[in-house]
């Protein structure tokens, strides 16, 4: 869960982001899927850990590492959905600071 709110609210070089890749991955349970897609339709390499039927992905890109978003895969049928459903997806497109609320942001690096 730490993990997952790091990535998802967090400002973090990608060289953070691909600490948090390898520190995922030795999650007892946690599985790598070779080829994920984020909402932007970016592939990448995701680790990921299945609960109630439910495989949640933390998706990065496959040569940095940085986060690219998460994806919800159904991986046994429910009562609220089918096996191969996704559930959710989402994309991290761009992030930046500001000095004032909407004012652009600068991208950090």
């Amino acid at each position: 869960m730490t993990i997952g709110d790091l990535l998802r609210e967090q400002l973090a070089p990608p060289k953070v982001s691909a600490a948090l890749y390898r520190a995922a991955a030795r999650i007892p349970g946690v599985t790598v899927v070779d080829d994920a897609v984020d909402a932007a339709g970016r592939h990448g390499v995701a680790v990921a850990r299945t609960h109630a039927g439910e495989r949640t992905e933390w998706i990065f890109d496959k040569n940095t590492l940085e986060f690219l978003g998460e994806r919800g895969v159904m991986v046994e049928d429910t009562a609220w959905a089918k096996a191969g459903q996704i559930t959710a997806t989402t994309a991290v497109l761009n992030r930046g600071i500001s000095d004032k609320p909407g004012e652009s942001s600068r991208r950090a690096n």
